[in-house]
């Protein structure tokens, strides 16, 4: 038992002093310091309507990386410009609670820069005619509130995942317009159209050594990352790549592993 211990106590140390080292040592032997293979995601559970408050809601878990999305609905004026249209707004929540890389105070960088590329991602899946009430008058906003409760790593690929279920969770009363005044059935709903769905995969560049799914170990030491964005029939919906340089065949590496990733994000998400 002592021996264990003292084992175990060495291998952290090690892991804490010389962290690409130790992650070179796995990478070496062609596989991962948590046993995954290069091109292995880890397991990935999703939990509709977890939130009873929220119009929609959903639990993502990747990992250890766990994203919770809560949607509401709200009745407001539509854009002048876009009478017949309701609203979509997207915010993430990384604060010190679910990882210290992370800081109290007004929203991280990061967590702008993903606020930003969800709405942009999203904005053209769903149906936004479909949230008109009254043309002109009434329409519905809808707010997503992406909150990460514990960061491993890769929490773009999770909040995706975890709005995209929330989306589908979404049930709104059915409301009119009467003498100026909205009234919404309590007993009936309809759920939200979506004009297609998104399977993110993203991969990483780790001491030279292309993985997927990298935890946030892997992510310190990364050197670049790539996110491929498919839709649910498979073509190309976004690819969004930062870091350093990556190469052609690098990308189309990715894009084929990101093409089987969608295949088993679609039977999860089922």
């Amino acid at each position: 038992m002592a021996n264990t211990t003292e084992l175990t106590f060495a291998i952290e140390t090690f892991k804490r002093i010389h962290p690409v080292e130790f992650q070179r040592r796995f990478l070496s032997q062609q596989t991962r310091h948590d046993g995954r293979a290069f091109n292995e995601f880890r397991n990935t559970q999703v939990v509709k309507g977890t939130i009873s408050t929220a119009h929609g809601s959903s639990t993502v878990r990747m990992g250890n990386t766990t994203i919770v999305c809560g949607i509401k609905a709200e009745v407001s004026e539509p854009d002048v410009n876009k009478p017949h249209e309701g609203f979509l707004t997207t915010n993430i929540d990384l604060s010190p609670m679910c990882s210290a890389n992370y800081r109290p105070g007004p929203p991280s960088e990061e967590a702008q820069v993903c606020s930003e590329h969800l709405f942009r991602l999203f904005g053209d899946c769903v149906d936004l005619a479909a949230l008109c009430i009254e043309n002109g008058q009434a329409v519905w906003a809808l707010s997503a509130d992406v909150v990460c409760l514990k960061s491993d790593g890769n929490i773009m690929d999770a909040a995706i995942i975890a709005l995209l279920a929330a989306l589908e969770d979404v049930q709104l009363p059915q409301a009119c317009l009467d003498s100026g005044v909205v009234s919404a059935s309590k007993t009936i709903t309809k759920g939200l159209q979506l004009k297609r769905r998104l399977f993110p995969a993203s991969f990483s560049l780790v001491d030279a050594y292309l993985v997927a799914d990298a935890d946030d170990a892997e992510e310190k030491l990364a050197t670049g990352s790539l996110l491929v964005v498919l839709d649910d029939n498979g073509r190309m919906a976004n690819i969004w790549k930062r870091g350093g340089c990556m190469d052609r065949d690098t990308i189309a590496r990715c894009v084929e592993q990101a093409e089987a990733r969608q295949s088993a994000l679609a039977k999860i998400l089922k």
